[in-house]
């Protein structure tokens, strides 16, 4: 994919044209839902934190009715912006900012962005973000651990994927969602981290541990 053409899709003309798409590969697709259907897709369980891994949250706006979206993380530029952009089109409400890939790096809004998700967490709004750290895919950072324990409200892992699609080759392996699928989205049970002295370190391979878990999950009913 060249530079040129990664401009665009980040662009407000490109993320449009992906949510269109989005919504084809919802539209053309049967929906498959592991519990069958949990009470917090209607918005109807109170708020929680919904973890995914980078690159499989493409088609998670298609799990919830029209207005119970959580609000989304999404990184202020890259893939998570034209992310963010194409979500937002389809009606979910977004927070930017991401966390640092090591104590090296520069912060990028993290701290703005965790405050503004305790915010939303207080008035009753369930929040999304990506489990795992910038450039480093698969192994879960403390900041998703660190907002259950200052918020008080569980971690729910969530893996999806369609029968028909790519796995690009990048870290994060994107997957490119297709039509005519089976639309797979598996939940697994609640992580909750108590506001106790309980090293971070603990619950973040218990949130990896669980979302290897059910990604494995849901390829195997996807591809069933």
């Amino acid at each position: 994919m060249t530079q040129a053409f990664k401009a665009f899709l980040r662009g407000p003309v490109g993320s449009y044209l992906i949510s269109l798409y989005l919504r084809l590969v919802s539209l053309t697709s049967r929906h498959v839902y592991e519990p069958a259907d949990p009470a917090r897709r209607f918005g109807t369980d109170g708020p929680v934190i919904y973890a995914t891994w980078h690159g499989q949250n493409f088609i998670f706006a298609f799990r919830f009715r029209k207005h119970t979206h959580p609000t989304l993380l999404v990184a202020h530029h890259g893939d998570g912006r034209m992310v963010g952009q194409a979500m937002s089109y389809l009606g979910v409400n977004l927070i930017f900012g991401s966390g640092r890939a090591s104590r090296d790096t520069p912060d990028k809004g993290g701290a703005r962005a965790f405050l503004q998700m305790l915010r939303a967490i207080k008035a009753g709004k369930s929040v999304t973000l990506t489990a795992d750290m910038p450039k480093i895919a698969r192994e879960v950072g403390p900041g998703i651990v660190l907002l259950a324990r200052k918020s008080g409200v569980p971690i729910i892992p969530v893996a999806m994927t369609t029968s028909r699609r790519k796995i690009a080759r990048t870290w994060d392996k994107m997957q490119f969602n297709l039509p005519f699928s089976r639309m797979v989205f598996v939940e697994g049970a609640p992580i909750m981290v108590p506001d106790d002295d309980t090293p971070l370190t603990l619950y973040q391979a218990q949130v990896a541990e669980a979302l290897e878990k059910i990604q494995t999950r849901a390829f195997e009913i996807a591809d069933s």
